[in-house]
């Protein structure tokens, strides 16, 4: 088997082992050929830096890679989660037009019994706001 020695040679095997896109080796020799150096050079003193330059390539386009497959994954769960809640909202919405209508009382900020038509309308998962705030003991004097 022929052992490359020419830069041009020893980046072309090393793009075939790693799997490079044509714009990274275009990159690598762009970049010797700004410096001076021709690519019919011998690889030697290059070697170490060039095998390192294609892996860490390599490494990064598997890594993104995987990064691209977590995403399409992640959206594929929140389209999921996004259809079971439409379905869950409508299924809500059903029992609500279906039920007995109820007029909730409640007393306004200002004392006064409001009625609202249906029932509460606040979602289960927070809680109703309010202005007040509750007091925090701590040092009296200035810090």
């Amino acid at each position: 088997m022929h052992e490359p020695r020419s830069l041009a040679e020893q980046i072309q095997c090393l793009a075939q082992l790693t799997g490079a896109p044509r714009t990274f080796v275009t990159q690598v020799e762009e970049l010797f050929k700004r410096k001076g150096i021709s690519l019919d050079v011998d690889a030697e003193p290059y070697l170490k830096a060039l095998e390192e330059a294609f892996r860490r390539e390599e490494s990064i386009r598997c890594t993104t890679e995987r990064a691209r497959t977590n995403i399409r994954k992640l959206q594929d769960n929140f389209n999921r989660i996004g259809d079971a809640y439409v379905k869950q909202l409508a299924e809500l919405r059903r029992l609500r037009e279906g039920g007995p209508r109820k007029t909730l009382r409640k007393k306004s900020d200002h004392g006064e019994d409001i009625a609202i038509p249906g029932g509460d309308h606040r979602t289960f998962v927070s809680p109703q706001q309010t202005d007040h705030l509750p007091m925090v003991p701590g040092p009296k004097e200035k810090q």
